[in-house]
């Protein structure tokens, strides 16, 4: 894995679409006897960032939809792409929840997607004749090594089935009044201290803030990708004013010395750009001391990409920012991966530059017209930045729809742009963890 992140980083190669995406190490051989898996059909996997306190990404929801399916996750499709892209090996590092019922575990063999942190949101049975039965699964999902999570409604339950066996809740926020969703909490705090909680729905960023302050340990919405209107920065800080104008140069084919001059503004920028030649992913056997032999070191097309990650840890950098970046990475990896089918290097290359941009918006807290102002882009870039529009509109809103989970506007956009929906969702679950592995070592 160490190898293959130094190669995207470094832009010395690209790593096929259909790597796993979830596991570091090769799994265990087969069986000596094994059961022929049957044929996943084409899906689109819905994968909801979970975030906790600390404002990192704890970890996802993940459902499958079908195309023809509706808005209804598919049990059998969910195992199987799940079950296909290692989640267990996802799940020992972050919280994979997944959702389903007790018929569905009954049905299926989920025991694949069991890691240490996987959690089955299992949903409450409508007839106590199904009580038993409902039990029995909630057990076995235990003795597999699966945490159990309940939706909110079953705290009012009778059958008393929250401190049975609930290690988390789900709790719709949008669906409370801030009076009564805190003073649900407070009472959860009082009859159910050992359950944790997370919130879902949770549309914006203050709303996440009151939360965590009330107790919530995860919650999960729209709110990651829209600005923070208590954080609008108004004006851009210096180190990532400097930043820009590096990035300007560079697209100006500028002399690498000019570019140096520009860095020297920024005792700042001067360190990180060191930092980033004397990184580990470089394999350099001697340190780098100064930014002149950093740049020249660095080249363009790997300086070009690590001042685009640097622009999210410039200045006052906060866990927002960093949430902001991984999510940014996962984006411009998935656009890369997908146009490596169709497209050459340099136009991958913007591909890739165009999903880690789109979210200087909410990074930076002001309009993304206003953030154009100050970056040189092509024309066919700014078109999608602004309106979602150009050539490369219907890239960036596949993107899009593959991270929300709308399964019909990525059927519909990837037959539009040439591509199978098994390529989409393999590109989709190798950015994941592509964006996660690249976060960790550049910091």
């Amino acid at each position: 894995m160490f190898a293959f992140i130094k190669k995207i980083l470094t832009g010395q190669g690209a790593a096929q679409v259909n790597d796993d995406p979830f596991l570091r190490n090769p799994p265990p051989p087969p069986a000596a006897v094994a059961p022929v898996p049957r044929k996943a059909p084409p899906a689109v996997l819905q994968r909801d960032e979970i975030i906790d306190a600390g404002t990192r990404i704890a970890g996802y929801r993940l459902s499958a939809r079908l195309p023809d399916g509706g808005a209804q996750a598919d049990p059998g499709a969910t195992r199987d792409v799940l079950a296909g892209a290692g989640v267990a090996t996802l799940a020992e590092r972050r919280i994979a929840l997944v959702p389903l019922a007790a018929a569905d575990w009954q049905a299926f063999d989920y025991r694949p997607l069991i890691g240490p942190n996987t959690v089955f949101l299992l949903n409450v049975p409508a007839a106590n004749d199904e009580l038993a039965v409902w039990r029995a699964v909630a057990m076995a999902m235990h003795e597999a090594g699966a945490g159990i999570a309940l939706p909110g409604t079953a705290i009012d339950d009778p059958r008393g089935l929250v401190p049975e066996v609930a290690d988390f809740l789900v709790l719709d926020f949008a669906g409370h009044t801030l009076a009564s969703f805190e003073k649900l909490l407070l009472a959860l705090r009082r009859s159910h201290p050992g359950i944790r909680l997370m919130a879902e729905n949770v549309a914006r960023w203050p709303e996440h803030r009151y939360c965590i302050a009330h107790g919530v340990a995860f919650c999960i919405g729209a709110f990651t990708t829209e600005q923070d209107e208590e954080q609008a920065v108004g004006e851009i800080a210096q180190s990532r004013l400097v930043l820009i104008e590096m990035l300007n140069q560079l697209r100006r084919e500028a002399d690498l010395a000019d570019i140096a001059e520009v860095a020297k503004r920024d005792p700042g920028v001067v360190v990180k750009v060191v930092a980033m030649a004397n990184s580990p992913l470089l394999g350099r056997t001697q340190a780098v001391s100064g930014i002149d032999q950093a740049i020249m070191v660095l080249g363009r097309e790997q300086l070009y990409r690590w001042l685009s990650i640097g622009m999210f840890r410039a200045a006052a950098a906060t866990p927002r920012d960093e949430l902001l970046l991984e999510m940014a990475l996962a984006r411009g990896r998935f656009l890369e991966l997908i146009g490596q089918e169709t497209h050459d290097k340099r136009a991958c290359d913007e591909l890739f530059l165009l999903g880690l941009l789109s979210l200087l918006d909410c990074l930076l807290g002001m309009p993304m017209a206003r953030v154009l102002e100050r970056i040189q882009l092509s024309p066919a870039m700014q078109e999608v930045l602004l309106n979602s529009s150009g050539p490369l509109g219907r890239h960036l809103m596949l993107a899009i729809a593959v991270e929300k989970g709308y399964v019909g506007n990525v059927s519909r956009l990837a037959g539009q742009l040439g591509h199978s929906l098994e390529s989409v969702e393999a590109a989709a679950l190798a950015s994941i963890a592509w964006a996660e592995e690249a976060v960790r070592l550049s910091a």
